[in-house]
């Protein structure tokens, strides 16, 4: 008999499908490169500044940073002309700013030729995330490791950071079929797989509906991946109800997970956690005691981020909590009284 193919996962999986974008048609092209257009105001660094005009700054680094910056912008797939588009630059400018960034590393010639970005920006993500996640990724290790006990199945930790979830822990299951290893610090959009749909359904209602109104321009990971922004809209608002969401299939069409969203102790939602398996081990009464699990998880870590919170401000201004580790929900307190 065969080997079974081995899942990729909710929380990004590296493999061929995952890695790659979806095409696109001219048309489609033209759309996005309107809409970038659009957004770039919002999210590219301004040109001409004082900062420009300092003897300190080297003009042509600068430039070179703002082409690496574009690809910020979906579908982050960009080439030479696209560049030129979007940064009004002199095309041999773009060239050799595309040709530099391609010889340090951060991007790929892709077969179209366009460019993308490479793994060294998940690097880079990890280091930002976890310089300022550091106290997640140790709150959430026993909580973790709970999970995969309960479940047998795969966990994964995850934190926002602008418009995608970074990867910042995980624990393999040891079963021998098992979803495979995610890269630390990998990127994920908000809008298919376990942590990115349960954060989405709690983020702010501005990122929410940036994401919706961008869905047809972000990567399709399977014909489950969501491409109706009112179905996802119902999908998430259900997820926000529920407590948990649910991937199946929509990030990786051999995988079936569930994930909640994790608050730290301001109330904003910082990240979120998934357990999950392969589809043909993992029925639909697993995926609801998964989302339940889950769910517990994800407010006992958020708990102790609110504790860890209020420890860090002045003794005269909030009392000191108790604090545990332990993973179980708190048995004196109401879910309810959790949620607020």
């Amino acid at each position: 008999a065969g080997a079974r193919p081995r899942p990729t996962g909710c929380a990004g999986g590296a493999s061929a499908r995952t890695g790659a974008a979806p095409s696109l048609t001219a048309s489609t092209q033209r759309l996005t490169l309107r809409n970038q257009h659009m957004m770039r105001d919002d999210v590219l660094p301004p040109s001409d500044t004082a900062a420009d005009r300092s003897p300190y700054v080297i003009s042509s680094a600068l430039r070179t940073l703002r082409v690496l910056h574009a690809f910020a912008l979906p579908p982050h797939r960009l080439g030479l002309a696209d560049v030129v588009a979007l940064l009004g630059l002199e095309r041999n400018q773009a060239y050799r700013s595309l040709k530099t960034l391609e010889a340090a590393g951060f991007l790929r010639l892709e077969y179209d030729g366009r460019y993308v970005l490479t793994h060294v920006v998940h690097l880079l993500s990890a280091a930002v995330a976890q310089g300022r996640q550091a106290s997640l990724v140790e709150i959430a290790a026993p909580f973790m490791n709970h999970l995969a006990v309960e479940t047998g199945e795969s966990v994964h930790l995850a934190a926002l950071v602008g418009d995608q979830t970074v990867v910042l822990d995980k624990r393999e299951s040891a079963q021998r079929v098992r979803l495979s290893s995610v890269v630390l610090g990998q990127t994920v959009p908000l809008h298919a797989g376990a942590v990115p749909k349960a954060i989405l359904s709690v983020a702010p209602e501005e990122l929410r509906e940036r994401v919706l109104a961008s869905l047809l321009e972000l990567p399709r990971f399977g014909p489950r991946t969501a491409t109706d922004p009112d179905a996802l809209r119902r999908e998430l608002d259900e997820t926000r109800r529920r407590g948990y969401s649910i991937s199946d299939g929509d990030f990786d069409g051999a995988a079936r997970c569930a994930g909640a969203p994790l608050f730290d102790a301001t109330g904003q939602v910082a990240g979120g956690i998934s357990v999950g398996g392969p589809t043909f081990r993992v029925d639909d009464a697993d995926l609801r005691r998964f989302g339940e699990l889950v769910r517990e998880a994800a407010r006992g870590i958020s708990r102790e981020l609110r504790y860890l919170g209020r420890r860090r401000d002045p003794p005269d201004l909030v009392a000191d909590a108790p604090h545990t580790a332990h993973p179980e929900p708190d048995p004196a307190r109401s879910p309810e009284e959790d949620d607020r």
